[in-house]
């Protein structure tokens, strides 16, 4: 997969994160794709803007075909195969009536959550949620997504292949990112507001 994607970097990109996107799970996660051309970024052979439109065009892509393959289909598999995988109609009804009613937030951080992005998708899709709405916000969570996996790749530098490494091994690691990435930004806003509201107290 480095090969495939050092040799043909935006194409390879936009193909592995579509089709993964979609419902086609591979081995090693885009999660590890987005790092990769972080780190071709820290070396000057790929460019961040390029990274930022392919990933966010393909992974809404993706998610999209996702979403109306189990809009279309989902509810009759899941009535008839749901108790192979213990999804009672009691817990499929409480997971649909949730996602409709927090179904921007729930996209949104959902997908962020590594192994949990086509799970959220499959939900949204089965519950009938709006498209209007799935669609932009498939498209912010993505923009956070490559943000967040690209510039680690890029902060890493040299050490990236040791870190691809730890969270292919071990998904949590990826989730631990991704919390404490948030976490930050979170805080930094808080942060700016807290003092903008200061100085307009004192004026």
């Amino acid at each position: 997969m480095i090969d495939f994607l050092e040799t043909h970097q935006y194409l390879a990109l936009a193909a592995y994160v579509a089709v993964e996107e979609a419902g086609v799970p591979f081995p090693v996660p885009a999660d590890t794709a987005i790092m990769l051309m972080g780190y071709q970024v820290y070396r000057g052979v790929a460019n961040p803007v390029a990274i930022v439109l392919v990933v966010v065009c393909s992974a809404t892509a993706g998610a999209s075909v996702l979403y109306w393959i189990a809009r279309l289909i989902g509810p009759r598999v899941l009535d008839k195969y749901g108790h192979v995988l213990h999804i009672t109609p009691d817990r499929r009804h409480r997971a649909e009536r949730w996602i409709r009613r927090h179904e921007v937030p729930a996209v949104v951080i959902g997908r962020l959550i590594p192994g949990f992005r086509i799970v959220i998708t499959v939900v949204a899709g089965t519950a009938r949620t709006s498209f209007l709405a799935f669609l932009p916000s498939a498209a912010l969570s993505a923009v956070i997504w490559v943000f967040i996996y690209m510039a680690i790749g890029w902060a890493l530098g040299d050490q990236y292949k040791k870190f691809s490494s730890a969270i292919n091994a071990d998904p949590r690691v990826g989730l631990v990112i991704v919390i404490g990435t948030i976490g930050l930004v979170i805080a930094l806003v808080a942060f700016r507001l807290r003092r903008r509201i200061m100085r307009r107290l004192r004026g």
